[in-house]
């Protein structure tokens, strides 16, 4: 990526759901550009289609959706990325929390566990390092008691608790 160029740019995104009554548009013609080192806020009121623009940056969309336009990451287009492209960005290159967070965890799995996955995967430490480095990583948003959270499931933490641990 070259000085300037857009970290994210989407041009005429557009997603619809192809209901048994006919199409049903979540977005329409969205277009937004994000320059490394900005940030962005979204606003809008329910339903207007805010999470639905970034599941579908993220490729996280029900089968039956179907979208138009473009979205490039790092000058990569995403919309026409496989999934195993977009398994290999997503945790990676990109992040995202969601609003409940809860949603963002696995509620079968031990949040512990679930962190080192992502590190083990995409940073190919060993487990071992992986768990130091979540457990350093769960005291930078300062999750009380880390040693013994770390066993815990996403369900035992505060909701706010488990958006810190989405941001870790």
């Amino acid at each position: 990526m070259t000085d300037g160029a857009p970290l994210l740019q989407i041009k005429d995104l557009s997603t619809r759901f192809e209901t048994p009554e006919g199409p049903v548009y979540a977005i329409n013609k969205v277009n937004l550009t994000i320059k490394p080192g900005e940030c962005l806020g979204i606003v809008g009121e329910s339903g207007s289609g805010k999470s639905q623009t970034f599941l579908t940056v993220y490729g996280l969309l029900a089968e039956n959706a179907v979208t138009e336009g473009s979205v490039q990451f790092q000058g990569e287009e995403l919309l026409k990325a496989s999934k195993s492209r977009l398994n290999a960005l997503r945790g990676d290159k990109m992040g995202m929390i969601f609003q409940d967070s809860i949603t963002g965890l696995t509620p079968h799995m031990k949040v512990g566990k679930q962190m080192m996955e992502v590190l083990v995967e995409h940073r190919g430490l060993t487990p071992q390092q992986a768990e130091k480095e979540v457990l350093d990583m769960m005291e930078i948003v300062q999750i009380p008691d880390a040693a013994s959270r770390f066993h815990l499931y996403p369900h035992e933490f505060s909701g706010g608790m488990r958006q810190r641990i989405m941001i870790a």
